[in-house]
């Protein structure tokens, strides 16, 4: 294994520019992706037949798949998603890394399949017998430039929503099993035994060091391949004093949201929301129109929060707006509910 060619993940792919949205197209608009299906240690496209699909957007797009290249098209705009890929018998069925597609096509992305020989070295190098009920989950950690980063201490990781997850496991520079505690110049870790659902991490005690991942989905018998970004040096405290005018209101613009629930956007007959008025419009829909989009004695159960947001099973929002509870955005909603939904 010394001689892997294992390119660093980013933690999301994101597409950047101007598309279309036609009244036949899925709700905010209608996007394509292309790339390959590639083994995870070689970075080579498979020779195989592979299988592509795709997690948390509803309706499913339209997949082509050849050999190992993929074409996925009909993806809402500002979408995050997992792309499912699996070349049986030689690969298993896994989910790479999040990708975040805004307002434009992506090409040659690539989606990630772990090798049943890789994934069995692992398995025995740890002493661990996966159960078919369960999930592998493959944790790569980065710097903000996609490094991969060493010297991250295992008590920094704990996953939320992963009850008797076994880990986390690290890998040593050439990505065999390790006895170490610190991640290696790899910056790959392994929990084993993950039950399905929806995994992220949740928050160390005593963290030295501030991790970012994407809600990321798990399934039995699947491999999760998720990237999270470190930066060395506790987690900031949480905002104060959030304005919904100047801090939450500007959200639903910049993350695509007005654009959908809009006086023309599908998602104002779907959703009977509209986003893209005043502040104090806005606040009327969000607020007192309802008492499920704001829910100030449960803030984590506001529609506003769980809608636009990764579950399983998926709810009748067409795709994934907040890559997690760690998404900059998903907190200051999340602050300012708790601080009363003031109008201020």
């Amino acid at each position: 294994m010394s001689n892997l060619k294992l390119a660093c993940l980013a933690l999301t792919t994101t597409a950047l520019a101007c598309g279309t949205t036609s009244p036949s197209a899925p709700l905010g608009g209608s996007l394509s992706i292309s790339g390959n299906v590639v083994d995870l240690e070689t970075g080579a496209a498979v020779t195989g037949n592979a299988t592509v699909s795709t997690s948390a957007l509803s309706p499913a797009p339209k997949i082509t798949v050849q050999g190992a290249a993929f074409t996925i098209d009909e993806i809402p705009a500002n979408s995050t998603f997992q792309l499912l890929a699996s070349v049986p018998p030689t690969h298993h069925a896994t989910y790479s890394p999040a990708t975040v597609v805004v307002d434009a096509d992506l090409t040659n992305l690539k989606a990630y399949v772990v090798s049943e020989t890789f994934l069995s070295r692992l398995a025995t190098g740890f002493s661990v017998t996966p159960s078919a009920a369960k999930g592998v989950l493959l944790l790569h950690l980065v710097d903000a430039m996609g490094t991969a980063k060493a010297n991250v201490a295992g008590s920094n990781l704990v996953l939320a929503g992963a009850t008797g997850a076994s880990g986390p496991h690290f890998l040593d520079a050439n990505l065999a099993p390790s006895t170490a505690t610190v991640s290696s110049s790899s910056g790959w870790v392994v929990f084993f035994e993950v039950p399905s659902g929806a995994v992220s991490l949740g928050s160390a005690v005593n963290a030295t060091a501030t991790l970012q991942m994407a809600t990321s989905p798990v399934g039995a018998s699947i491999v999760t391949i998720a990237n999270v970004v470190v930066a060395d040096g506790a987690p900031p405290a949480l905002p104060t004093n959030v304005s919904f005018s100047t801090d939450v209101f500007p959200i639903f613009q910049n993350r695509g949201c007005a654009a959908c629930h809009s006086g023309n956007g599908a998602g104002r007959d779907l959703g009977n929301l509209t986003l893209d008025g005043s502040t104090n419009l806005v606040y009327k829909e969000l607020v007192t129109e309802t008492t499920t989009r704001v829910v100030v004695a449960a803030p984590e159960t506001s529609r506003v929060l769980t809608m636009p947001s990764y579950e399983n099973p998926p709810d009748g929002h067409p795709n994934v707006t907040f890559t997690g509870p760690q998404d900059k955005d998903y907190l200051k909603i999340l602050v300012w509910i708790r601080e009363g939904a003031k109008q201020n």
